[in-house]
């Protein structure tokens, strides 16, 4: 097995731009199929963990889109509506509602650094939301205390009992660190958390909210629930989000663009393979009267057919680690290309170099050598020694 390996690879880089342009062609077509396949692992991961860290069922916001709605509530923003904070009590009377987490969001630049920082209105109902927290302090009651994000405090410098200038807020107001939340990986890293009517005061908006997050006691009622708020007096003025039905809409939505990919994937697949066959068909037309020699000194039919066979996996094997590597390479590229199409994005990686992907991908490229290389084989293996090397005399 060895010896027709080795001679496999020695037939392969005998012409070697032949074998180079044949090999970029599977590699191409791997690193599309490495892209996609990362992506959509990448991508389900990503709108799972982040929803699973709102620790909601229901997403109550203002009227607009409810993509936007959730992409701000994720990762921070100013939003460009409120709610009525009068809401929240006709939320909590609904049958079925466990907690009621109500939040007012803002975010604001700071004149000097440019850092963005993202101030959030709270109540103790979040902490029943957000079960897997881990504060190093208490969690901000009246005045002006603090629950800084990890990547906040980090920023700013402070530590627990600090007093410090809130930042992007003009004139001297200044809050108290009572906490600092231990790093989540998300977004929460990334905010400042203060009692509602802290935030209320400081931005104006007494009597308005961002966003509610509702958890039920039963996600069973989930339908039942969103029926009843969108049906209320309110429910006009409210955008009621079943969580576990966005992911669903996005998750159909991005399968559109995970067609569009694997279409190109499935092209540039049989495209490598034909290249393949015929580069090795050419291989054998030239090698002709080499093929009829190795016949007339003892090598059975089964002999040329392994020998091409073999030669047909090195070109592709190379051509698998190279896509691999290619995939890798430019997954960030990929990456950002897909972020300035998609309707919602998770903050994580997306696009990355995933082993068991990788491995899949390149036994894939193995199997295209192995289908690729069976009509050249079978006609390198069916030639008369006599007639070829009569054909080249």
């Amino acid at each position: 097995m060895i010896g027709w390996i080795s001679f496999g690879i020695k037939s392969a880089v005998r012409r070697k731009l032949r074998t180079l342009v044949t090999a970029v062609g599977v590699a191409i077509a791997v690193a599309a199929l490495s892209s996609l396949l990362t992506f959509e692992r990448g991508y389900q991961s990503g709108i799972r963990s982040e929803l699973d860290r709102l620790g909601a069922h229901v997403l109550v916001a203002p009227k607009g889109c409810p993509y936007d709605a959730a992409s701000m509530a994720l990762h921070g923003a100013s939003w460009p509506c409120y709610l009525k904070e009068e809401y929240l009590t006709r939320i909590r009377s609904s049958g079925g509602v466990a907690n009621a987490a109500p939040l007012l969001m803002n975010a604001v630049y700071d004149d000097q650094s440019g850092a963005q920082s993202v101030y959030l209105g709270v109540d103790h109902e979040l902490l029943a939301l957000k079960r897997g927290w881990h504060i190093q302090g208490r969690y901000p009651d009246t005045g002006d205390d603090c629950l800084l994000g990890a990547s906040v405090a980090q920023r700013l410098k402070v530590k627990l009992g600090d007093r410090f200038p809130l930042p992007g807020i003009p004139g001297s107001r200044q809050g108290t660190v009572c906490g600092v939340l231990q790093t989540t990986g998300d977004a929460d890293d990334t905010f400042l958390f203060l009692p509602m009517r802290t935030v209320q005061e400081i931005f104006k908006r007494q009597g308005q909210l961002t966003h509610i997050l509702v958890r039920l006691r039963d996600p069973n009622m989930l339908d039942h629930v969103v029926a009843d708020l969108r049906g209320c007096d309110a429910g006009m003025d409210m955008n009621v989000v079943p969580l576990t039905h966005l992911f669903k809409t996005i998750q159909s939505l991005v399968n559109t663009t995970r067609v569009l990919l694997g279409c190109v994937a499935l092209v540039a697949l049989i495209t490598a393979g034909a290249g393949v066959s015929n580069t090795i068909l050419m291989a054998i037309t030239e090698r002709t009267g080499e093929i009829g020699m190795m016949r007339a000194v003892g090598a059975s039919r089964s002999d040329i057919f392994r020998m091409i066979l073999f030669e047909t996996l090195v070109v592709c094997l190379m051509g698998g680690i190279a896509g691999v590597v290619l995939a890798a390479v430019s997954a960030p590229a990929i990456e950002a290309w897909l972020r300035s199409r998609l309707p919602f994005s998770p903050i994580g990686r997306m696009v990355h170099l995933d082993i068991p992907v990788a491995l899949l991908c390149i036994a894939g490229a193995s199997v295209l050598g192995a289908i690729a290389g069976l009509l050249p084989a079978f006609r390198a293996a069916q030639l008369s020694p006599v007639n070829a090397i009569r054909s080249t005399a």
